[in-house]
């Protein structure tokens, strides 16, 4: 019986321990940034960006959770996907759609033309984008869900800035390549959005469900 009130006290100090951990971070981030900006940062300031950033370390916990209810990929290839998403600052909803297009979010999946992994990538593509960054290539290796990830992440950012933003390029040009883009803007150079296309629609499809889906999980 004292053991187990022992270990009970033990936890209890244990998650009180973590969360000071956390909040003392925070707090010596925000006192970081107030002598960035020097003294005229107030108290005020000061608790009011410690507070955003815990609400933003908890809801990124919490995309991590509702990225591997909805996946089902383990829970450190969820953390990588938010974590490269927001580094390569594109929204991981779209990372989301794009992937669940591809191979419903299966990283074993493999394609008729010999496409891999979770973002379906084919060997030439994915051979430039790997040497970019440095990597060791070996094609099954895109069959490692980070590894994958990494790269069609890394991709998807390239051919947003390359495109200015407009998504629907990006995302036709990710399906076709960018010949492929070229060949079929010029095919519908009389639409408005000659970048548009049925694979661009159906991603942001999915990614507009996917941010409503995690408003309400969080909420």
């Amino acid at each position: 019986m004292k053991r187990e009130k022992y270990m009970t006290v033990l936890l209890v100090i244990c998650v009180f321990s973590y969360f000071m951990m956390v909040n003392l971070s925070m707090t010596a981030e925000a006192e970081d940034l107030s002598r960035y900006y020097g003294s005229e940062v107030n108290t005020d300031r000061r608790d009011t960006f410690i507070f955003d950033l815990r609400d933003s370390y908890i809801n990124e916990k919490k995309l991590v959770q509702y990225t591997q209810n909805l996946t089902e990929l383990d829970y450190g290839g969820c953390e990588f996907l938010v974590k490269e998403s927001k580094k390569e600052n594109i929204d991981p909803f779209l990372v989301l759609g794009v992937i669940k297009r591809e191979s419903n979010f299966n990283p074993q999946a493999r394609g008729a033309a010999g496409e891999r992994g979770l973002g379906q990538l084919m060997d030439n593509t994915a051979r430039i984008v790997a040497n970019n960054l440095g990597y060791t290539y070996n094609e099954d290796e895109l069959f490692d869900a980070k590894y994958n990830l990494k790269l069609t992440i890394t991709q998807l950012s390239y051919l947003v800035n390359l495109y200015g933003g407009d998504i629907h390029m990006a995302l036709t040009a990710y399906n076709r390549g960018q010949q492929g883009l070229s060949d079929y803007m010029e095919m519908r150079r009389h639409f408005e959005t000659p970048g548009q296309s049925d694979y661009s629609a159906t991603v942001l499809q999915f990614a507009n469900q996917y941010k409503e889906e995690f408003d309400n999980f969080i909420n």
